[in-house]
């Protein structure tokens, strides 16, 4: 079972983001909603343990603490996914799931999410 997803959102470290609670919020519920959205058609052929793969498209490279960083809402979202019903930020500490992490150059102003789901089985 291989699994691939793509979304057109820019991903920013949110570890250097400054802003009021509720752009965050606003940005974190359109995000919630993107990936539940995209995996609709994806849940019934998901089995554990998997290996997911998130990759940020961009322009210009994060450093490694960064880029982890960013994905931290993504992967409590993709998680909630593939293991529903735990309370939020729960699922993606789940052993069957093994995360890694990738960036890629794109062209200027091109911004992408690549969620890779790949069985382990």
């Amino acid at each position: 079972m291989r699994i691939e997803i793509t979304l057109p959102i820019k991903i920013k470290s949110e570890l250097n983001i400054r802003e009021h609670w509720s752009v965050r919020h606003k940005r974190h519920k359109k995000l919630h909603k993107l990936i539940w959205l995209s995996f609709l058609p994806h849940k019934a052929s998901i089995s554990l343990p998997c290996v997911v793969t998130l990759t940020r498209v961009s322009s210009r490279a994060l450093d490694d603490d960064n880029l982890i960083g960013a994905f931290k809402t993504i992967r409590d979202y993709v998680a909630d996914q593939i293991i529903p019903g735990l309370k939020m930020g729960r699922a993606d500490g789940d052993p069957r799931i093994t995360w890694k992490y990738e960036q890629r150059k794109g062209l200027p102003k091109e911004y992408a999410c690549c969620i890779l789901i790949e069985d382990t089985k």
